[in-house]
């Protein structure tokens, strides 16, 4: 027993510190089930000593306590192989069982019923504890593949981000280059820098090509700048702004693209006659409103009307509101249009050219500025976005 014991932990060491392959597995229980079979053979043979050689109660107390604490110390060191496991115990435990059958006295039969009953709770308990040790085994292989799944998405996602970055960058360039251009030829019309203009609306409308450049321009360096710091969470630099101001402006540059639609775009007069100041980013501002009144355009048909209004509520906010008379969408696509990227189908067919970011981009920068955005829309009913913000510019 001592030889075999020795060589278990021999072959336990040459195991620990060779690089076992799923291939050669099966050699190694094969080596362990034969150790664990001769163990199990030579405990067999107390069975045999405890029929042939009469012995006290107390030294027969002494043995079964002895097999009964190896049969136990097996569901172990032995159970994560059930082959390994039951070459060892059954021979053990039937052994033993045999030999206090053939054993004088009247306690034979008793002690035998006890063996049996122990033997077989301790079958019934090795193999839960197998298949608990599989148990495990399997989930630190999951967790291993999930470990190395999210790795590799990680790397992948860099590898998409650098991509987007470089991208970002080029088209940064490929923008400004003509924008700066013109903006540039704008300013000398609207200046009159080469001569008078021959009617006084052509100067108005080239100030307005030109102020809608820079805003571009503008919106362009805000954009590079988001996708460097990898989130929408950027910082924003305030000032006391007049809301109208904005609103008209935004009328302004986007009337064209509702004449061309057949779209009737209104600014309704605010009923408070006192200046609307609000302390805000002007740009991001500006952004919100051009996104919500451009997808008002796309989406109403010819024919149809948006209103742009704004008030002060009781809450304490500013709140500006866009209505119009379009296709509205369903309650429940409501979340969907808010994702980044995310353009619902009907939205598709009437906005082909959409990239589906306006509204997202719309939500996340009226949330810097501490406010809130919230779409209230009906299928084939229209659509109302309303806008809230902190009321009051700053001291």
């Amino acid at each position: 027993m001592g030889t075999i014991s020795t060589y278990r932990i021999i072959l336990l060491t040459q195991f620990k510190r060779a690089e076992v392959s799923c291939a050669d597995a099966p050699l190694w229980e094969r080596r362990m089930l034969l150790c664990a079979a001769a163990q199990g053979a030579i405990w067999s043979l107390i069975g045999l000593a405890v029929a042939v050689f009469p012995m006290p109660i107390e030294v027969l107390g002494v043995v079964l306590m002895a097999v009964c604490g190896m049969l136990a110390g097996a569901t172990f060191t032995m159970a994560s192989s059930q082959w390994v496991f039951r070459a060892f115990v059954l021979p053990a435990g039937i052994g033993t069982i045999i030999g206090i059958v053939f054993m004088e006295g009247g306690a034979s039969p008793v002690l035998s019923v006890m063996a049996l009953v122990f033997l077989a709770v301790m079958l019934v308990w090795g193999w839960a504890t197998s298949k608990a040790a599989e148990e495990r085994l399997l989930l630190a292989a999951e967790k291993e593949h999930l470990l190395a799944n999210l790795e590799l998405a990680h790397k992948e996602a860099e590898l998409e981000k650098d991509l987007k970055q470089e991208i970002f960058n080029k088209l940064g360039h490929e923008l400004r280059t003509p924008l700066n251009s013109i903006i540039g030829f704008a300013e000398i019309i609207g200046t009159e820098a080469v001569g008078p203009i021959g009617n006084v609306r052509y100067k108005e409308y080239a100030t307005l090509v030109a102020e809608s450049g820079k805003h571009l321009s503008s919106l362009i360096d805000e954009m590079l700048s988001l996708a460097r710091s990898e989130s929408l969470q950027a910082s924003i630099d305030k000032e006391s702004v007049d809301v109208a101001e904005i609103i008209v402006f935004c009328r302004d540059l986007l009337a064209p693209l509702a004449r061309r639609g057949g779209v009737e775009l209104n600014v309704v007069p605010a009923g408070d006659a006192t200046p609307q100041m609000i302390s805000a980013e002007r740009l991001k501002l500006r952004q919100v409103l051009i996104n919500l009144i451009n997808n008002a355009i796309h989406y109403t048909l010819p024919g149809g009307r948006i209103d742009v209004a704004s008030n002060r509520n009781a809450d304490g906010f500013l709140e500006i509101s866009v209505s119009d008379t379009g296709i509205g969408m369903a309650e429940a696509d409501i979340p969907k249009a808010l994702e980044p990227f995310n353009q619902l189908k009907d939205g598709k067919m009437h906005n082909p050219d959409g990239k589906g970011i306006g509204l997202a981009l719309s939500k996340k920068f009226v949330e810097l500025h501490g406010g809130s955005l919230i779409i209230e829309s009906a299928f084939g009913d229209g659509t109302t976005i309303r806008v809230l913000l902190p009321a009051g510019a700053e001291e």
